[in-house]
């Protein structure tokens, strides 16, 4: 399946090693991943913060692991928003 990945502000900073900064792009996914396991296979996991949003909805991190993914969704992931 082919799933397209957006990253807003500097989550391209917290990539895994081995993927190349980006800040869309489609992967091609087996069939029975979840948003948990592309969140570990991008790194961001062990990495930062994020809020991941998927189709437009917001995905909290209790439910990332149990989140399947299907052909044509959209993922975006957010990092976390910091104020003065």
């Amino acid at each position: 399946m082919r799933v397209n990945v957006k990253l807003l502000g500097w989550m391209r900073e917290f990539l895994g090693d081995g993927i190349a900064h980006f800040d869309e792009q489609d992967f091609d996914l087996a069939d029975d991943q979840t948003l948990g396991q592309l969140v570990n296979k991008l790194g961001f996991r062990t990495e930062t913060q994020f809020m991941a949003m998927h189709n437009g909805d917001r995905v909290l991190d209790s439910v990332l692991d149990t989140t399947p993914l299907h052909d044509g969704d959209q993922v975006v992931f957010v990092p976390p928003l910091k104020g003065g």
